[in-house]
């Protein structure tokens, strides 16, 4: 099925196959739903540190793997659900890994 010729239901009932409609949809439903971002940044300076997070291994096929797993009715921290993070899996297995592993590699987790 070729994503593109997927409609969406707009405001008015009717559908939609339009990109820039669908586009603009996506981003009202994210902005509705998604952490707004209260422009603080976590202190770096001021985190848990441990020697043993350095030998932790992160591959893309791992966090896709994970990623893949998650139950859709569930959601997780941020707010961002767990079907998203599902079905953009083969997109965010990439960059989270590499998130994952310098967490992991610094030895410094920002606490919770």
């Amino acid at each position: 099925m070729n994503i593109a010729s997927v409609g969406l239901k707009v405001d008015d009932e009717t559908i939609t196959t339009d990109p820039s409609i669908k586009a603009e949809i996506f981003n009202k439903l994210s902005g509705s739903v998604f952490t707004v971002d209260n422009g603080l940044c976590p202190d770096i300076n001021n985190c848990a540190v441990d020697d043993g997070l350095s030998t932790t291994t992160f591959t893309p096929q791992i966090v896709r793997s994970v990623l893949l797993k998650l139950k859709p009715s569930n959601s997780i921290y941020d707010c961002i659900p767990n079907v998203f993070l599902k079905n953009c899996a083969n997109n965010l297995a990439n960059p989270l890994c590499d998130i994952f592993s310098i967490s992991f590699l610094d030895g410094c987790l920002p606490e919770t």
